[in-house]
């Protein structure tokens, strides 16, 4: 009789709780040989190309905890996955990035774009291991045409790819933001670091693909140096039906062939997720170590000023909005009195996740008719970011409930 591998699908408990952690510590003192020693970064040290993740910030470590649970659901098959970029992929991107001085960590980049796919395409139309948009490529000098396209040559992209790199390195002087240049594009990268007078990465309000993406990438980079730290103790234990939730997401990733046929013959256990299950019995992982300084640092944040929403504009960037005061506060040399009208512009709207970013441009006095000019950016109370929930409908409609937000002083 036919059998199907069997599959297994990392559950909440098996990644948050470090109780699960001690138990297999306790089943590995019981089994015969040494455990292999493996090195586990702290939360603190946490980096990409060296340049650190703030995940002291409770909302970054929650990010960065939700994108290590999104890449790792899939486990069985990314070890074939990482298997076949060690030993295929890297040998080749390794050499190039050294040549051009780009940090190791890019190469972890590729994997987000394309999976290291040589056809892989997106719907923009960008193409290749590196996903180079056809103008891009042009300019970079790879060919393209009905015959041949250089984008899906690993050694020739790479250069290509790595030759823009330096040049988003020399605009922007940050390894993390020629990353997210890389996905947003670096006019908008700079735009949105000029307005909201930010650099780091990690707290500028973005487009939701932007945001997470480097997120994605230092969670691949995790996955790829310290795989036994996301394998659950139980290898052999039957998933039910969680074998095709597993195989649909691999299939909808890239990571197998849609037409693959199914496997049979006896499951078995490969050799090198064998070796790397007794890892999980000496280390705890990045991600248990993120979920204990994401509890510690659910703190309330509060702005220097409150204000209530009096004439809302239209949801789209670059609609004023209006606000008043709700009380009498000192900002520096400015005393700002209640009733104060605080004039803010509309950033961005994120729709998917049903967030409004807002910046204030001036503060008019009623009675003196006199603006000023205040930077001030809507504030989540919640994380300490900029960033809001989309106000309420009723919210919106004149004489309904007043919305009253928070801000802080950039």
């Amino acid at each position: 009789m036919h059998q199907r591998r069997i599959f297994f699908l990392v559950t909440l408990i098996n990644l948050l709780c470090l109780a699960v952690v001690t138990t297999v510590s306790a089943q590995r003192h019981a089994r015969k040989g040494p455990a292999r020693a493996v090195s586990v970064p702290k939360p603190a040290g946490v980096n990409f190309c060296g340049e650190p993740v703030p995940v002291e910030s409770g909302a970054v470590a929650h990010n960065l905890s939700m994108a290590l649970m999104r890449n790792i659901s899939s486990q069985n098959h990314l070890i074939n996955f990482r298997r076949r970029a060690i030993a295929q992929y890297f040998p080749v991107i390794e050499p190039i990035l050294k040549k051009y001085r780009i940090p190791d960590d890019f190469k972890y980049l590729a994997v987000v774009e394309s999976g290291l796919k040589a056809d892989a395409v997106s719907r923009k139309g960008a193409m290749g291991y590196w996903q180079l948009m056809p103008e891009t490529a042009d300019e970079l000098g790879l060919k393209f045409n009905d015959k041949v396209d250089e984008r899906k040559d690993l050694l020739k992209s790479t250069d290509a790819a790595c030759r823009y790199l330096r040049i988003l390195y020399r605009n922007l002087g940050s390894w993390t933001m020629v990353a997210a240049a890389y996905n947003g594009g670096i006019g908008r990268m700079q735009s949105h670091m000029k307005k909201q007078r930010e650099s780091n990465y990690y707290f500028l309000s973005m487009n939701q693909e932007t945001s997470d993406y480097l997120y994605k990438i230092v969670a691949v980079k995790e996955f790829f140096q310290f795989p036994g730290q996301y394998l659950t103790s139980n290898l052999m234990a039957s998933a039910g039906n969680l074998y095709e939730r597993e195989r649909a997401e691999a299939q909808a990733r890239g990571l197998i062939p849609i037409d693959e046929p199914e496997p049979v013959g006896l499951a078995i256990a490969p050799k090198e997720s064998m070796e790397l299950r007794y890892e999980t019995a000496s280390v705890d992982s990045l991600l248990g170590a993120l979920s204990q300084l994401k509890a510690t640092n659910a703190v309330l944040f509060k702005g220097e000023v409150q204000a209530e929403l009096v004439k809302p504009g239209k949801l789209a960037v670059g609609q004023t909005w209006q606000f008043k005061l709700t009380s009498e506060v000192q900002i520096g040399d400015q005393k700002l009195g209640k009733n104060d009208v605080l004039y803010a512009v509309v950033d961005d709207v994120d729709r998917q996740t049903g967030q409004l970013f807002l910046r204030s441009t001036k503060i008019v006095s009623p009675s003196e008719k006199q603006p000023y000019k205040l930077n001030l950016i809507c504030l989540n109370t919640q994380t300490g970011l900029a960033g809001v929930p989309l106000p309420k409908a009723d919210q919106l409609k004149p004489g309904g409930r007043g919305w009253v937000v928070d801000w802080k002083v950039l």
